[in-house]
């Protein structure tokens, strides 16, 4: 095969995927995490929240009603509560607009059931669906994103009359203890 013949078929081949490729689409809403995407939190005694902050922006020139939706999937008993940024009946943003800075979610992890063995892992997906603003009925998902939580637990400090009582002991021994003879 000739030169010639090899740039025709290449530039016949780049033309054919070009035009049978679809074009990447950007999303008409982008979540934009400020926290990171991935977090680890220690159980205390009370609940531990876990916050994702960020912002939406509307990759439009329309306006564009939704509410953020989500949750641990599948269902996590590390989780006592989830707390969406934005619930029906959702808001409306401008196109090329953005919400300033706010939690766009807030988990609350479960210190409490015994039956709880940590460490564990806590999947979260957040859904931006969209919403008639007329009749409120909710619709598809506009754009969606998944985060994490690695849950642990502290290392449990010693009590304060377990210290004082080994210290106690430490003084005593040393305090009772005769010197050594010198020969």
């Amino acid at each position: 095969m000739s030169l010639r013949a090899k740039v025709i078929c290449l530039f016949a081949t780049f033309l054919a995927l070009a035009f049978m490729t679809p074009l990447a689409k950007a999303d008409a809403l982008s979540i934009v995490y400020t926290s990171l995407l991935n977090q680890t939190a220690t159980i205390g005694p009370t609940f531990t929240p876990v916050v994702f902050d960020g912002f939406i922006v509307n990759n439009t020139t329309a306006p564009i009603t939704f509410q953020l939706t989500g949750g641990p999937v599948p269902f996590e008993p590390f989780v006592a509560s989830f707390v969406n940024g934005i619930g029906y009946p959702g808001i409306t943003l401008g196109g090329g607009k953005s919400t300033t800075l706010f939690p766009l979610a807030t988990v609350n992890l479960n210190p409490f059931d015994p039956s709880l063995t940590y460490p564990g892992h806590v999947n979260i997906v957040l859904d931006a669906i969209s919403v008639d603003p007329v009749t409120g009925h909710t619709g598809d998902i506009i754009t969606g994103n998944n985060a994490s939580i690695s849950v642990q637990t502290a290392v449990p400090e010693p009590s304060t009359l377990f210290l004082l009582t080994s210290a106690l002991l430490a003084v005593g021994f040393l305090y009772h203890r005769k010197p050594a003879r010198v020969h």
